[in-house]
């Protein structure tokens, strides 16, 4: 390499480890497609637990929605941070829709669609809200972690 003539392979690493930002972490193997899946596969299956022990959304698509909203801001990039947060209502309220929909079909047929709706959005809001606090709550801790790295 040009300029690198003469360098041991220590004094290579040492300049290399150098260039990286403090509190520098190695993302992880797969990308954005770990939290993604998290972000909604924990859900989907708390759902579907609800929907085949009773009627509804209960407490284990609450819990799930919860910890795959947290677990895939841990893991996300600052950039990533964002689209956690911005996407944990629309996956609720999605993850609600689809079970829902699929579940109950002939409920859900002309007017009972738009019914069916409203209530979706009604009794999704208090999940919706946790998961995005869920995920407030991991981005700050992160932000406090790494600023205590930085300054000693």
């Amino acid at each position: 390499m040009a300029g690198q003539r003469g360098r041991s392979a220590d004094q290579r690493t040492r300049r290399r480890a150098a260039d990286k930002p403090a509190g520098h972490i190695r993302p992880l193997p797969g990308g954005p497609a770990l939290p993604a899946a998290l972000a909604l596969g924990l859900p989907l299956a708390g759902a579907a637990v609800d929907e085949l022990s009773g009627p509804g959304m209960g407490l284990v698509f609450a819990v799930a929605a919860v910890l795959g909203t947290g677990l895939a801001a841990a893991l996300s990039s600052r950039n990533g941070w964002w689209w956690v947060l911005a996407t944990s209502p629309l996956v609720v309220l999605g993850v609600t829709a689809v079970v829902e929909f699929t579940a109950h079909r002939d409920r859900y047929q002309g007017k009972g669609l738009a019914t069916g709706a409203a209530k979706w959005v009604v009794h999704g809001f208090p999940v919706m809200a946790e998961a995005a606090a869920a995920a407030v709550i991991v981005i700050a801790v992160r932000l406090v972690r790494a600023r205590r790295r930085q300054h000693g």
